[in-house]
């Protein structure tokens, strides 16, 4: 028997590098036909300690048709369908669900019970790099890199050889609805039995324990005031009216005139459908001309106008409070993202706009900022003496590098964020407008300095070209599709990637670690977390000392290659308090 892939051929994924995630998962997951015939049950006296559930809503809202799945001691699959108004008894029974917080919400709603052991096989997909990647992604942005590929219809095809319907095709066919929640359910049992071997161990230690932590937070949500809005988005309307360019900046049309032929610059990067040049912010980004920055400002300030004045007031409940969805299968590094509202978006650099997030009345706002965590895990990965001995003195990392390179404290803070991305003299000279004799001065100095950190960047891109792989600490894996490509501009993207991959997906790992062990150990009321930050809500009677608790006790959770990480923490009665606040 011959098995025949339709595949792209190789030379168009060297011209067009996006093709390449599509082309390695041809690859690396051969299609496989797995057999999903199924008996019917009417109780489930047989069902064993291991199950799947799929739930899906009525046209009302309410709970509709569910079914659980599983496998028999016999080796027959098995399905006992179900309807809304019926209860189903889990008790310690581990319930395989695929985007399970989807299922534990319709559950919530209906009033069923909640399984105690639960395990997502979109996580675990995930978990399993099984994602694709965007292999222009700009690696400085935190939800940049993923373009799906975790959804149960592309898995179950992929790798199971099951051809389902979309909810599209049977909506609007009752008798269908049943057969099709039952095809989900043994998708998601199926897709378990086939990972569960091969699951990385943070897969247990971290990515499942964290869910409850992440659905916990989005059921507190956070408390805003409608009041501040007004004269924000006044500020926005002035500063966006004072903005002129020489195109329509809502044209991609006129846009791609300007970039690719005004300017003259030969495209990359290419939209996914129309396979035009992309003008994505991680393309406009890298480059240096004042009407593209422009856009881009203007950009950004339109999706602040849309984001912070319609969004929250729509999504914010009778409570005046909105309830983020935190996202975990989303980063190409690892990291956390938000949506509706991204609250993400509201930058340090915009600290301003977090006087929007406030304490209920009683109550303050705690925030938990992870001191220099990047770098931190910089220093312990690459093992420099240098770096490792200032943070252990406590002495002030960019004032180091600015005494030893020869620079400001400014630019030196500047160069050791950019060495995290693997900064080359030909980066260095653009970014600081230096010739390329003195960035490559600047660079030899740093490496003088910190001797461990050139080797360290040599030999993870010189082990990311041989595999087209790097790894957090804990063993997560990513792929780097871009280091395929022939374009140069590409696999320099890569070879960034590659470096930061282990220090932003590893300092990643350390917030989720300490998110982890605030929720199950100590019942931490988390509320909110962006990146390096945490912020909590709590009584204001006792907002002092839980402060000072959490300085001195989250630094002691994780210890990485003999580095722990402090946190700066802090109180106020809104998040922009927090931030000018005086520290605990």
């Amino acid at each position: 028997m011959t098995t025949i892939i339709a595949q792209y051929h190789p030379a168009a994924a060297l011209h067009q590098p996006q093709l390449w995630a599509t082309m390695l998962d041809d690859w690396e997951n051969l299609p496989k036909k797995v057999d999903a015939n199924y008996t019917v049950v009417g109780d489930a006296a047989s069902m064993p300690m291991t199950v799947a559930l799929d739930t899906e809503n009525a046209p009302d809202g309410t709970l509709g048709n569910w079914s659980v799945g599983w496998r028999g001691d016999d080796g027959r699959l098995y399905v006992f369908p179900s309807f809304g108004s019926q209860r189903f008894p889990f008790g310690n029974r581990r319930v395989i669900m695929h985007n399970a917080k989807w299922d534990l919400r319709v559950l919530d709603r209906a009033g069923m019970e909640r399984p105690k052991d639960t395990v997502d096989t979109m996580v675990a997909a995930y978990s399993l790099g099984l994602g694709k990647q965007d292999v222009t992604a700009d690696v400085r942005f935190a939800d940049a890199g993923m373009i799906g590929g975790l959804g149960l219809k592309y898995l179950a095809r992929r790798h199971l050889g099951m051809e389902m319907k979309t909810w599209a095709e049977v909506k609007d066919h009752p008798e269908e609805k049943e057969a099709y929640n039952v095809a989900d359910t043994l998708a998601t049992y199926l897709l378990w039995e086939m990972w569960k071997p091969t699951l990385p161990q943070f897969f247990w230690d971290i990515d499942m324990p964290l869910l409850e932590v992440l659905m916990a937070m989005e059921d507190r949500g956070i408390l805003i005031d409608p009041k501040f809005l007004e004269p924000f988005a006044q500020a926005i309307s002035t500063e966006l009216a004072g903005i002129t360019l020489p195109f329509n900046p809502n044209s991609p049309k006129q846009i791609i005139q300007y970039i690719y032929k005004d300017l003259g610059i030969t495209p990359w990067a290419f939209t996914k459908k129309a396979k035009q040049p992309s003008t994505e912010a991680s393309v406009l980004e890298a480059i240096d001309d004042p009407v593209v920055k422009a856009l881009l400002r203007y950009r950004a300030l339109s999706k602040e106008k849309e984001t912070y004045i319609e969004n929250y007031i729509e999504r914010m409940d009778l409570e005046g409070r909105v309830h983020p969805e935190f996202k975990q299968c989303s980063t190409a590094t690892g990291r956390l993202s938000c949506a509706r509202p991204n609250l993400q978006n509201v930058k340090k650099e915009n600290s301003e706009m977090r006087r929007l997030f406030i304490a209920p009345k009683g109550k303050k706002l705690i925030r938990l900022d992870f001191n220099q965590i990047e770098l931190r895990v910089f220093a312990a990965l690459t093992q420099d003496e240098a770096m490792l001995k200032a943070f252990a003195e406590g002495r002030i990392i960019h004032q180091e590098t600015a005494d030893s390179v020869g620079m400001s404290y400014d630019d030196a803070k500047r160069l050791n964020f950019g060495m995290l991305f693997g900064l080359s003299a030909w980066g260095l000279s653009k970014e600081f407008g230096v010739t390329i004799d003195e960035a490559k001065g600047i660079l030899a100095r740093y490496y003088g300095k910190y001797k461990a950190i050139e080797k360290y960047m040599g030999t993870t891109k010189e082990q990311a070209e041989a595999t087209k792989r790097v790894s957090t600490w804990t063993g997560r894996t990513r792929r780097i599709d871009a280091l395929y490509a022939d374009d140069w501009r590409v696999k320099q993207e890569g070879g960034k990637q590659a470096v930061n991959m282990p220090i932003q997906g590893g300092a990643s790992e350390i917030v989720k670690l300490a998110m982890i062990d605030l929720h199950y150990k100590h019942a931490a009321p988390m509320i909110l977390q962006v990146h390096d930050e945490l912020l909590f809500e709590i009584e204001e009677n006792q907002a002092e000392d839980y402060a000072r608790w959490l300085k001195e006790y989250v630094p002691t959770i994780t210890e990485l290659y003999g580095m722990r990480f402090p946190v700066d923490v802090s109180v106020g009665d809104n998040w922009k308090e927090c931030i000018d606040g005086k520290k605990s």
